[in-house]
């Protein structure tokens, strides 16, 4: 099969040449495609594999850019063509939601640039213009998003020699709010609600033991005493072995029981996912600790982490707990001051005296002492 590659004449000019090896030839074939230009030189090396099997059987096939020293016109991919070509391949080896966030991040850039635009025409000034553009009416952090998925486009387009030059793509500066955590004062207050059930308060319990994503419990699967998340269902897409003490175990078998009763009725799962977050906040509406857009129960992983880190001082312990695959995404925990931390969770600070019986981050359960075997309340319709 024909290759592409690049040689350096001794002028100091380096040109692109089609290699074709035969079993029939002693030597390999060079075919110039008379030009430096890595685009150029892909487009004109498909026209070479098109006419390989003629080429290998001796023909002396001509091409149109032989007797004009590189300067003929070849048709580039466009914006919008390359766009295509990209997300199907995208479509394969991301999750849906990836996947949605890419179609609206290239949407967003094609607005800019425009459909029709060579790809290989594609600068930092686009770039530019289209943070410019965008900033009139999103955060930061919105533009942002786009933006790595644009990243992520030209670099495949780079890759695959589509463009000359990555653009390089300077993020947006944006403020990065501290995450948002259960302190032991409002935990307490949480649990002594009398409109939360049994179960549900054992839901909640579960989560902030363990630190899971609400994902992680409801597509997990059971092996023993661990809860095996598949890489599909995984948001660093690898797979998980999360460790579950009894009572976790026990929850786990609950929700994914509740799920699979809520599923058969002909309910969709989302409508479950979002049943749990929705108890949740109203809970948390309940005791006034609600703020909008980061009160969720995401907030009990959070509240795992610092008091992971408060009990710890470890952030790598923290990282390992979270199954975090970089350690920067956990920095964000080591941001709070000690301080803070002790005077939200006052039995995890160092040698802290036990002053009162009824020091309300007692509430908050140990996930190390919920060993024991768990009678969880039924799930009915009261509860949903």
């Amino acid at each position: 099969m024909a290759s592409l590659t690049k040689i350096k004449k001794k002028s100091g000019a380096t040109l692109w040449y089609s290699r074709i090896q035969s079993v029939n030839w002693s030597k390999v074939k060079y075919i110039s495609l008379h030009t430096s230009s890595k685009v150029t030189a892909r487009v004109r090396h498909s026209d070479v594999e098109r006419n390989e099997k003629d080429i290998k059987n001796g023909m002396d096939i001509s091409f149109s850019w032989d007797n004009d020293e590189g300067k003929t016109l070849v048709k580039q991919m466009t914006f919008a063509e390359g766009i295509k070509q990209w997300l199907d391949i995208k479509a394969t080896n991301v999750s849906k939601g990836t996947h949605r966030r890419y179609i609206i991040s290239m949407n967003a850039f094609m607005n800019v640039v425009g459909d029709v635009t060579p790809l290989s025409s594609i600068t930092n000034q686009n770039i530019e213009d289209f943070k410019r553009y965008y900033s009139e009416f999103h955060t930061p952090c919105g533009i942002n998003i786009n933006l790595r998925g644009i990243k992520a486009y030209l670099r495949w387009a780079f890759d695959e020699g589509l463009i000359e030059k990555m653009p390089k793509i300077q993020m947006m500066k944006e403020p990065k709010p501290l995450p948002k955590y259960i302190t032991a004062i409002n935990w307490r207050d949480l649990m002594n609600l009398d409109s939360l059930s049994d179960w549900w308060k054992d839901v909640f319990r579960l989560y902030v033991t363990s630190g899971m994503r609400r994902s992680e419990v409801l597509y997990g699967c059971i092996d023993g005493s661990f809860l095996i998340v598949p890489a599909e269902f995984s948001k660093s897409r690898r797979e998980l072995e999360i460790p579950l003490n009894d009572f976790q175990l026990n929850v786990v078998k609950a929700i994914q029981k509740a799920r699979d009763e809520h599923i058969a009725k002909g309910s969709k799962l989302v409508t479950f996912k979002s049943k749990i977050t929705k108890k949740f906040t109203d809970a948390c509406k309940e005791i006034g600790i609600y703020e909008s857009k980061k009160t969720t129960l995401h907030c009990l992983r959070h509240t795992f982490a610092v008091m992971k880190y408060l009990e710890t001082r470890d952030i790598y312990e923290v990282c390992k707990r979270l199954n975090h695959d970089s350690i920067k995404t956990t920095q964000i925990y080591s941001k709070f001051s000690w301080k803070r931390l002790e005077q939200d969770f006052p039995s995890l600070a160092p040698k802290q005296a036990k002053v009162d019986k009824c020091i309300p981050e007692k509430c908050i359960p140990n996930s190390d002492k919920l060993n024991k075997p768990h009678r969880l309340m039924p799930l009915n319709a009261a509860d949903c």
